[in-house]
């Protein structure tokens, strides 16, 4: 699995969504049926477009301090915070 990180805005402020997949196309195809919170579904759509692409998050230096703590979304049926998916793996 991967960490990706999706820069979106919500309620119109600039936000991250910070998602775990197996790859790009099963990532968003994850993320069209998840709850976003109050992130703005417009800030989305050049994802699934594919105008813009998801970073891929290599070590905790990239995921803002914020969301350290953050369950994933996307395939975690753990439900693992972005820290514990670091963790896991050293």
């Amino acid at each position: 699995m991967k960490l990706y990180r999706l820069n979106v805005t919500a309620d119109g402020e600039p936000s991250v969504i910070v998602a775990l997949a197996e790859d790009v196309e099963s990532l968003l195809h994850a993320l069209e049926y998840q709850d976003h919170g109050d992130v703005d579904e417009e800030s989305l759509l050049p994802y699934f477009d594919g105008e813009k692409k998801p970073r891929l998050i290599r070590s905790l230096e990239d995921v803002p301090e914020d969301y350290l703590d953050f369950v994933c979304l996307g395939d975690n049926p753990e439900e693992i915070t972005v820290a514990e998916f670091f963790d896991t793996q050293e």
